[in-house]
């Protein structure tokens, strides 16, 4: 296991394998390739979540999705993989991880593109809802984008919260992620509803 690139997590949208990697698996299968073998190993964020959780292997010059194959010639399975990216994730960014204020919504920070991939973290959002009133709610906008705040810090709050990261979902293109609010549950994140739905409230 000493042996292996650092791997870490990487939060997609949903869209990711359809978009970007459909082509590639598609020549491969037209060469006579294996395309199962060639598809990244990603799994849902949550149910009803438009976001996937995969895995990035740094090889020093790029990031390179983890595949099936690749998963296979670590000698991992899905799990121990998962435990080893949060790892070498935590090693890389704990130090800094933060939270900014905006008001009436916050920001975690973690630096290295890895801020939503904090959602993997329960720990950290147990102890960043405590003296909440009611559920801790988050939108993730992009990679590096991470909002949250009280389901009880009222509907003007969660609206202005909900339109900042619509905004920059939208600036951010196909690089963008998820048009869902989340809670967190005692059972995980669990989708409440999407953006458009709640940023009206910024107009009321």
């Amino acid at each position: 296991m000493h042996s292996l690139p650092p791997i870490y997590p990487r939060i997609r949208h949903a869209g990711f394998v359809e978009q970007a990697m459909r082509p590639v698996l598609d020549l491969i299968e037209t060469l006579g390739g294996n395309r199962e073998a060639h598809e990244p190993v990603a799994f849902p964020l949550a149910a009803d979540s438009d976001l996937l959780v995969s895995f990035v292997v740094d090889t020093s010059a790029r990031f390179v999705t983890l595949t099936r194959e690749g998963l296979l010639e670590t000698g991992l399975d899905t799990q121990s993989m998962y435990e080893l990216a949060i790892d070498n994730m935590l090693r890389l960014v704990a130090p800094n991880v933060r939270t900014r204020d905006f008001g009436c919504y916050r920001a975690l920070v973690a630096g290295d593109g890895f801020e939503a991939c904090m959602l993997l973290l329960p720990d950290l959002w147990q102890q960043l809802a405590q003296g909440f009133e009611g559920e801790l709610i988050a939108v993730v906008p992009s990679r590096d984008v991470v909002y949250f705040a009280e389901s009880r810090g009222g509907a003007e709050a969660l609206g202005r919260m909900c339109a900042a990261a619509e905004k920059l979902r939208a600036a951010a293109g196909s690089e963008g992620l998820s048009d869902r609010v989340m809670a967190l549950t005692a059972d995980g994140w669990c989708v409440r509803g999407t953006l458009d739905a709640f940023a009206p409230a910024l107009e009321a």
